[in-house]
């Protein structure tokens, strides 16, 4: 059979959708119904369920600050677990299938170790194994730098991995199959009865993953973007269509109400709620040494744990970073060692924050916006908050006495329904 003129499509399964071996051969058996469809299929994989957390914490336990290059070696490990596990069910279902890691695909990237960047996409071995009409399991989230070493894509880096193939091969589409129905105008199991975006341009939704959405990894929206990659976001618990992204799409009607209204001048798309954050300002005279504390900082951060930073202009240094809370205490501990504070030098850190994050919708005036969100929230007794917006984005830090149903109630105000 001549399986050169099957189209090919490209399948990104996350963590959740694989979490147990049972789950995993759900998969399988949707993976052979697609095949017998006539596509050429390439599926990449996420490690199962937390087993990236996992095998981060083990790290953690061997050592205080684990070797970049040690990390990418251990936590590669968990999606060459699952591309092996799919690829044996997948022949169990009759269905002929072969696993390949990051390096099998000649995946290049840079030197940058957990946090490297797509170079080059070579592929040629998938190409050899479509045209024998195998499917393709490929390990996300990984690759090989011209060194020969094994790196890691990051947080999410496996729809990255996804979108690269699909560009390189020619793909029709690249679908991400998660836990949830699409892209969502927020976290459902924070705002029951979140609504879906039936369409969004890749634009809009880089502004919503810019925000802290992990639904599309802000990278492999770059890359759809550059080499025209359109992409598909839906459940992989059942076949309802969920998402489709791509660059022809022009903003939804439903999202651009006549601004008769003050408050209807900013519908943002999305909406994340992030608890337990922290603020960190550095404030210094002395720019050489700011930039030297950011740079530490930054060095050794999990990218994951922050939510958003900000370098103002102006005299002096002054740089300021949100993050998951506790992720910044003992950072700063090394920092007063290694560079530690003169005289005028201010850091200020402030725990117990709630972040809400909203995306797109650039408002005529974000004064407007202030204004609208001072009535909202001068209301609550005990809260302390403050604005930071940045191009279509803007992030309200909250402290003190924080209502349940706060997010709710801004989600209902902001939105569009």
């Amino acid at each position: 059979m001549d399986f050169s003129k099957q189209p090919i499509l490209v399948r990104k399964y996350g963590g959740t959708s694989l979490e147990s071996v049972e789950r995993i051969k759900e998969v399988a058996r949707d993976i052979a119904l697609t095949r017998e469809q006539g596509f050429r299929l390439v599926v990449v994989v996420s490690a199962m369920g937390s087993t990236t957390n996992e095998l981060a914490a083990m790290a953690a336990t061997a050592a205080e600050h684990p070797p970049r290059r040690e990390m990418d070696m251990l936590l590669s490990v968990g999606e060459r677990i699952t591309m092996s596990l799919l690829s044996m069910a997948l022949a169990a279902q009759g269905c002929p299938a072969i696993s390949y890691t990051g390096s099998q695909c000649a995946i290049i990237t840079d030197d940058s170790h957990t946090d490297a960047r797509i170079l080059e996409v070579k592929a040629d071995r998938v190409r050899e194994s479509l045209a024998r009409g195998l499917v393709v399991v490929v390990a996300g989230f990984q690759g090989m730098s011209r060194a020969k070493e094994i790196t890691t894509l990051g947080r999410g880096g496996s729809d990255t991995t996804a979108v690269a193939l699909a560009a390189t091969l020619g793909a029709r589409r690249c679908e991400i199959l998660k836990d949830v129905d699409g892209v969502l105008d927020a976290d459902p199991s924070v705002i029951p009865g979140a609504g879906l975006h039936r369409d969004l341009s890749v634009e809009e939704m880089q502004e919503i993953a810019a925000t802290g959405s992990g639904v599309v990894h802000i990278r492999a929206l770059e890359y759809a973007q550059k080499h025209g990659v359109q992409l598909a976001v839906r459940s992989s618990f059942h076949s309802r269509e969920g998402t489709t992204i791509s660059a022809e799409h022009p903003r939804s009607p439903c999202t651009d109400p006549p601004a008769s209204l003050r408050e209807n001048r900013y519908r943002p798309l999305a909406m994340s709620v992030r608890k337990r954050a922290c603020n960190l300002v550095l404030r210094t005279g002395n720019p050489k040494q700011g930039q030297a504390w950011r740079d530490l900082i930054l060095g050794q951060l999990d990218a994951s744990a922050i939510i958003a930073e900000w370098m103002d202009s102006g005299p002096g240094f002054r740089w300021e970073v949100v993050a998951g809370e506790g992720s910044l205490t003992c950072l700063l501990r090394e920092l007063g060692d290694k560079h530690p504070p003169g005289p005028g030098d201010d850091l200020q850190l402030t725990e117990g924050l709630l972040c809400l994050s909203f995306a797109g919708g650039r408002p005529d005036s974000w004064l407007e916006v202030q204004r609208h969100l001072t009535e909202l929230l001068d209301r609550e007794e005990g809260l302390e908050w403050r604005l930071r917006a940045d191009g279509g984005s803007l992030r309200v830090l909250l402290r003190g006495v924080v209502a349940e149903d706060l997010p709710r109630r801004l989600h209902g105000a902001l939105l569009p329904h």
